[in-house]
């Protein structure tokens, strides 16, 4: 299998391209490897956060930590939350992060807990920015109203970071054959109208502007394989007395 088709198939399924790789002989070391996909949405996603001037951030659908494994490098993020549905995955996180043998200063600006985004909690309050790291396409649509209330009308972060795949982008990967989803958990896959309409919906009933970003190579036909969009509130919802 050539070393494109591996970045490839790694891109597709938001895995590291090693784990793909470690089946197949190894390329000379000599020919450059692209960036995988999953390497540069979670640059543009810390960056994103940065310009922000964010502090306190979700990770919510963490899976399996990468993201806040990414954001513990820099200490401008004095907490960072990971919230998962599934144990397995927080427990995968944790191994990742070498929670038990991390020091007590690193260990206070990071927390593991289940949550699901399909029913409002209050630990999710009070924060500065929270992600949605390609989360959404594996809920079923009609699901999607509740976690949008989780997010955007109950927990409210000033920022609020979602990332799709831009399904208009799968004719690009040669290893997908043609009408298939990029993952097969994924319950749909928008194109950048779809996307740009719900988030703008989205925007305007809970009192957010949002931005669109490209991530990956924006190809002039169809996009780039990764959308963005960036929320950033504009009106104070106050709170209802008890």
């Amino acid at each position: 299998m050539e070393r494109l088709e591996l970045v490839r198939l790694a891109e597709a399924d938001d895995s590291e391209v090693e784990e793909i790789d470690n089946a197949v002989e190894a390329e000379t070391e000599t020919e450059e490897k692209p960036t995988p996909l999953a390497v540069q949405r979670r640059d543009a996603i810390v960056d994103t956060l940065k310009t922000s001037g964010a502090a306190r951030v979700l990770d919510l659908g963490c899976g399996q930590g990468q993201l806040v494994q990414a954001l513990l490098k820099d200490t401008r993020f004095t907490e960072i939350v990971g919230t998962d549905v599934s144990m397995r995955a927080l427990t995968i996180a944790g191994r990742r992060l070498k929670l038990d043998r991390m020091g007590e200063r690193q260990a206070s600006r990071v927390q593991l807990f289940q949550s699901s985004l399909a029913y409002t909690d209050n630990r999710l309050k009070g924060y500065d920015a929270a992600v949605l790291s390609e989360v959404i396409e594996h809920l079923d649509l009609p699901r999607l109203p509740a976690l949008e209330y989780a997010v955007f009308g109950a927990a409210r972060p000033r920022t609020v970071v979602v990332t799709t795949p831009n399904v208009e982008y799968n004719v690009r990967w040669e290893s997908l054959p043609a009408g298939h989803v990029r993952h097969g958990d994924h319950r749909f896959e928008w194109t950048r109208a779809e996307f740009g309409a719900w988030a703008a919906k989205v925007a305007q009933r809970h009192g957010y502007e949002v931005e669109f970003v490209p991530v990956g190579p924006d190809d002039p036909e169809v996009g780039p394989p990764t959308q963005m969009a960036v929320f950033r509130m504009t009106t104070v919802k106050e709170e209802k007395a008890a």
